[in-house]
């Protein structure tokens, strides 16, 4: 068994779910830190979801149903750390405005037996 950190590279959210995070095959995967921060003036809702593998975002697989940050705020959702995901599974979320909120964190990719 073979366990390796991984970076999830930041980017910014729209106001579809998007894929933020894609667990590869063969492999299982434990999110070790995920952060949302809000750039702009105003406060802005997020919403996250863990998709099962050829699922879609849905009120079945919400983990963060919106949340709002307030202006500049950093929240990490306390749902994210340690959230165990399968094959194929994919992190997505969406927020009230788009091109406002940077998503960025890291998992553990675990293969083999």
């Amino acid at each position: 068994m073979q366990r390796v950190p991984v970076s999830i590279a930041a980017t910014q959210l729209g106001t579809s779910a998007s894929t933020l995070y894609t667990v590869p095959p063969a492999t299982t995967a434990t999110l070790s830190n995920f952060s949302f921060t809000n750039t702009s003036a105003n406060p802005i809702p997020i919403t996250v979801y863990n998709v099962p593998s050829a699922g879609t975002a849905g009120t079945g697989n919400v983990v963060v149903s919106g949340y709002t940050l307030s202006p500049g705020q950093t929240y990490v959702p306390p749902q994210l750390i340690g959230l165990n995901m399968a094959a194929g599974a994919t992190l997505q979320a969406l927020a009230g405005t788009a091109a406002v909120i940077n998503a960025q964190g890291g998992a553990y990719q675990t293969t083999g037996s």
